[in-house]
């Protein structure tokens, strides 16, 4: 593609961001704030004045906090507490990461295929969900600038073998969690991973390998599991992630949801049939839900958000299937395929219902890659039979 083109393309995703940033600084600045932000904001606060990882309670008590992460709190306690920048200057930040993460997304797929590289930062750009979700006091742009770091020096890995792309894999990827707890579990599947992709050659390598993959993630992450057993003698990274909260109804998640079932379309279905017809309806939730510009609060901007989030839907949706089925053997792509199927499957656990566009952010740059695949396989499939086409004509 001819370079002007690429940079009108990402010249305007990046105008786009620009003003919905000016839009919601300047028109809006009480939409960057919905019910989680006031925790994040407590308990950064109370880091800096008070030393202590603690939100007020309804009592007005500091509490200690066992349910979110530290990360996202310590981020917004140096820059607006400590350092002292507004609201609209960190809003302004994460908007910057989430242009970071992208160029990392990109950076990743052109490892993988150097023709992948602009169909990946696109759709990553162009993601409604994640512009949306940057411009609100929430974990997504922190998280994402770590999540894409672990892809990228994972897939490094994957390709030179080399120890130092796998501790930092591990440090970014202890990052990513220290921001949102959900992805604990995921350290082991990459550890797995490491494993499969070496099971015909150097096993034994494989196997070192995966340890120490899990001794730097997990010994980064059990120094805060340390001081959570010390406070509530718990020895959990957070409470996000107890089964004792996610099965006993804190979130309403699919684990035993056939005794509390409400919902008229499966009343009366066996416990099979009901899981099944739940699982494929939260999924198609959690894929298919557009992004939405309704924090904005403007009728016209949520009309042509809508709308284009519709069509970018469609276009990487269309990518990101053909993609799969052309995965095969590609060793990068089954990596990225198994992390969203972990993300998609924790997420419609623990959520089920609640599910949308917010918990496809963190998928999205793996999501990117898959679809910018696919469409590149079905471009090189047409251009090979419009050869063939040619060569039989002569």
């Amino acid at each position: 593609m001819n370079k002007k083109y690429l940079i009108a393309i990402i010249g305007a995703a990046l105008l786009i961001k620009a003003f919905l940033l000016y839009y919601s600084v300047v028109h809006v600045p009480q939409a960057r704030l919905v019910r989680d932000s006031y925790q994040y904001l407590d308990t950064g606060r109370t880091i800096v004045s008070e030393g202590v990882f603690a939100s007020h309670g309804a009592d007005g008590q500091l509490e200690p906090n066992f349910f979110i992460a530290p990360g996202y709190p310590f981020f917004l306690g140096v820059l607006h507490w400590l350092w002292g920048i507004p609201l609209a200057g960190v809003i302004s930040i994460q908007v910057f990461l989430t242009v970071l993460a992208a160029l990392i997304t990109y950076k990743t797929a052109v490892e993988i295929d150097p023709r992948l590289g602009f169909l990946a930062l696109a759709i990553f750009l162009y993601s409604p969900a994640i512009t949306m979700f940057s411009l609100l006091i929430l974990t997504e742009s922190l998280f994402l600038l770590f999540i894409t770091s672990a892809m990228f020096c994972f897939i490094k890995y994957l390709k030179t073998g080399r120890m130092k792309f796998l501790v930092f894999t591990g440090l970014t990827f202890a990052a990513a969690v220290y921001v949102r707890p959900g992805p604990y579990f995921l350290g082991i599947v990459m550890a797995a991973f490491v494993i499969y992709a070496n099971v015909t050659h150097k096993m034994k390598t494989a196997v070192f390998h995966a340890f120490i993959l899990l001794a730097v993630i997990y010994g980064l992450l059990g120094l805060w599991q340390i001081r959570n057993y010390l406070v509530f003698h718990k020895a959990v990274f957070s409470s996000i992630i107890s089964m004792d909260v996610v099965t006993g109804g804190a979130f309403e998640g699919l684990i035993h949801s056939y005794s509390r079932n409400r919902d008229p379309f499966t009343q009366g279905a066996p416990p099979a049939l009901y899981y099944i017809n739940v699982t494929w309806r939260c999924a198609l939730s959690l894929f298919t839900r557009p992004g939405t510009f309704k924090y904005l609060h403007c009728p016209l901007l949520a009309v042509i958000g809508k709308i284009f989030s519709y069509i970018v839907m469609a276009f990487w949706m269309g990518g990101f299937l053909y993609g799969v089925t052309k995965i095969r053997r590609n060793v990068y792509c089954q990596f990225l395929l198994l992390i969203v199927v972990c993300f998609a499957c924790g997420t419609i656990i623990v959520e089920m219902w609640n599910v949308g566009e917010r918990y496809r952010v963190p998928m999205m740059p793996f999501i990117a890659i898959i679809a910018a695949y696919g469409w590149t396989s079905l471009f090189s499939l047409k251009n090979d039979r419009g050869k063939l086409l040619k060569t039989k004509e002569l």
